[in-house]
């Protein structure tokens, strides 16, 4: 039997938040709470290049004026080197030859940084390409097509998916932070691993099954953080969304 298809995967962060509101995160958590914002390539064994999430579009790092009203709960962090293109380029990857960026989902701060990656078709789920265009969603500054809808192809998938239909890298529904958020299940050398984006930020939201203190439905939330904990039992190993003692421990 040939052996499967196993990628390589980079972690990188694209700058940091401050949420000036804890418990806004985590029911629970209080004061201020610092937050990694990641990114990942994914090396593919055919040559292609993948890229979970965006992070932060790089006007954040001399202005936040298109954060609108979240100016009011995160401070942003944001130095040289640090945008999307640059962590992709300092890989040794040219950020041109990404073909495909798979969306967690279209907040800022997951999403940011798709300018940057002017080739790759955009691998989303279908709900979350509709809510991200609802005006009501807009006005409120939930989603900014600004970021994300900027004329690249885009893939408007519904339910799982395999990427590259060797099941390699999946896309797994994981809804609840937002209607349409999905997290991604790689199959690497060195075992399975799971980005989780936001359907759980910290691992010890996971191990109380606790929620943050908003979103599309938290129910939904509750299941999809029991999906991810049965993928952790059967071996694999967890990205959390937001978690700055996870990054801290990840070599610079």
């Amino acid at each position: 039997m040939a052996d499967l298809a196993a990628v390589r995967l980079h972690p990188f962060t694209c700058g940091w938040l401050t949420c000036t509101d804890a418990s806004f995160l985590m029911v629970g958590l209080e004061g201020e709470v610092r937050l990694p914002v990641p990114a990942y390539l994914v090396e593919h064994p055919s040559g292609q290049l993948a890229v979970f999430d965006a992070g932060l579009h790089p006007e954040l790092r001399t202005s936040t004026e298109r954060l609108r009203s979240n100016n009011e709960r995160f401070r942003v962090h944001f130095g040289e080197g640090e945008t999307l293109g640059e962590r992709v380029a300092a890989l040794g990857a040219r950020p041109e030859d990404v073909g495909t960026l798979i969306l967690s989902h279209l907040h800022f701060d997951h999403c940011g940084g798709t300018l940057e990656l002017p080739n790759a078709r955009l691998v989303v789920q279908r709900d979350e390409w509709v809510a991200g265009h609802k005006p009501k969603l807009i006005e409120f500054d939930v989603y900014d097509p600004a970021d994300f809808d900027l004329g690249q192809e885009v893939d408007q998938v519904e339910g799982r998916h395999d990427v590259f239909g060797d099941g390699s890298v999946v896309c797994l529904p994981t809804p609840g932070h937002t209607i349409g958020h999905q997290s991604l299940q790689l199959r690497t050398e060195s075992g399975d691993v799971v980005l989780c984006g936001d359907a759980c930020y910290f691992r010890i939201a996971l191990e109380r099954l606790a929620t943050p203190g908003f979103g599309f439905d938290l129910e939904r939330q509750v299941e999809s953080m029991r999906l991810l904990a049965s993928l952790q039992a059967a071996g694999a190993h967890l990205w959390f969304g937001h978690d700055a003692e996870q990054w801290d421990a990840v070599p610079a």
